[in-house]
């Protein structure tokens, strides 16, 4: 297997770094289609619109359906779903990857070159390394999630508990926010554990693999001290799910437990929900919009502007007010001009394609202004979250939507470089913040 790897590589040695990490979702996302299309993976006929729309939610780990799954798709359907999800969440690029390092071989100077385009890290990160403790890291918090979220709903008398923790355990670290339920979480919204567990899983994903590497490596006296990368995404992500709870309860929401977990499911861009979206108030809504649109942090399963890029945005903003234009600084660490254009040109490229995307489903659909920029924020960040209107988009609508899921897990930014860039190198920023 490892040889048939190679030499597909090798075969699209001509390609670009990220032209090859587009082609290979649309191969994933074609094989996918074709799969839950076959009539025993359907209980009735689901159209191909739909059917793709599901499969892109899917491996952009989005969360939006148009429909409920358990009534669409058969034990086999919401299989081929669930490896979608893990495919999407890890990358498919690591996974190939790790049976090439695990069958005692050398990743190529093109493979690694992928895989440094894929994932932005700290110049002092291996990415040999990195990518086996992707693996390792990722299946043994899924375990763990597996077995905790079994025995909750076990001790709740409900059916197929092994199988019902696993599909939500991998569900929630792959931030894909798809659920058995027809009703997602509604009925566990005042269960502690399962909140807890649940958003302890989409926060282990969302946060990137970067954090547990790095934490390993100041355990095990590899480095003196963390990364500014880790103490920023866990700053940012910290302040988001404070402040957005704060926020969120002051908007007129006043269940605690439920205003952090649906603040914690838009930034993390997890999707689930223990309470019905379409009633919430318009602060509220708000709150979740720009928690969606911040999103998650790089090398994660998480979609959005990203929290380092945040932090780049607002060490810009600071120093320009400090009238220190010459050295932008954050944490007191000055960022590299090459980081700021990144964040920059990321920023700039997420929002118009928001903008766009909303533009567009204002053409073909009936829905009010707040709904459609709710649901195109929440597939632009795939995150998952709707208002409930998803099923009753037109077909333009659906395809407007897997369009925008797809950009939104390759990156708007990397559709750019794929297509503009005219060198093939990829040139590894040194700096010790990841963007």
């Amino acid at each position: 297997m490892t040889k048939l790897i190679k030499k597909l590589g090798e075969r699209l040695s001509f390609l670009q770094p990220y032209q090859v990490i587009i082609l290979g979702f649309l191969f994933y996302v074609a094989i996918g289609t074709m799969l839950i299309s076959l009539p025993f993976a359907q209980k009735h006929y689901v159209n191909t619109v739909d059917n793709l729309f599901n499969v892109v939610s899917a491996i952009s780990t989005t969360g939006l359906t148009t429909g409920a799954l358990s009534e669409m798709y058969t034990p086999f359907g919401k299989l081929i779903l669930l490896g979608l999800i893990q495919l999407g969440a890890i990358g498919y690029m690591t996974i190939t990857s790790f049976f090439i390092l695990s069958s005692g071989q050398k990743l190529s100077s093109y493979r690694t070159k992928i895989l440094s385009a894929e994932f932005t890290l700290p110049q002092e990160f291996n990415i040999k390394q990195f990518i086996r403790n992707i693996i390792i890291y990722t299946f043994t918090v899924e375990l763990i999630g597996t077995l905790l979220l079994a025995y909750q709903f076990h001790s709740l008398g409900l059916s197929k508990c092994l199988w019902s923790g696993l599909f939500h355990a991998v569900s929630a670290f792959s931030t894909a926010g798809f659920s058995i339920y027809n009703n997602g979480l509604e009925n566990f919204r005042d269960h502690l554990g399962i909140n807890m567990i649940i958003a302890i899983l989409c926060y282990a994903g969302s946060i990137g693999f970067i954090i547990p590497m790095d934490i390993y490596r100041k355990v095990t006296g590899q480095s003196k001290e963390i990364t500014l990368t880790t103490k920023v995404i866990l700053m940012i992500t910290a302040i988001v799910a404070i402040f957005g709870t704060i926020f969120y309860l002051v908007s007129g929401e006043t269940h605690l437990l439920s205003a952090f977990f649906q603040v914690m499911s838009a930034s993390t861009t997890a999707g689930f929900n223990t309470v019905p979206v379409g009633n919430l108030k318009s602060g509220a809504l708000l709150i979740l919009i720009i928690a969606m649109v911040i999103g998650a942090s790089p090398s994660g399963t998480g979609g959005g502007i990203k929290t380092t890029s945040i932090s780049v945005l607002y060490g810009i903003v600071a120093s320009v007010m400090r009238g220190q234009t010459q050295n932008i600084t954050f944490m007191k660490r000055n960022i590299p001009y090459s980081r700021i254009f990144t964040a920059v040109a990321a920023s700039a490229t997420y929002i118009t394609l928001l903008m766009t995307s909303i533009y567009l489903l204002t053409l073909t659909e009936s829905f009010s202004f707040l709904e459609l920029s709710f649901e195109t924020a929440s597939a632009l960040g795939t995150v998952g979250l709707s208002m409930g209107i998803t099923s009753s988009l037109s077909a333009w609508g659906k395809l407007i939507l897997t369009l925008t899921m797809f950009l939104g897990r390759v990156g708007p930014l990397t559709l750019g470089i794929a297509f503009f860039k005219s060198e093939s190198k990829v040139i590894p920023c040194k700096s010790d913040l990841a963007t």
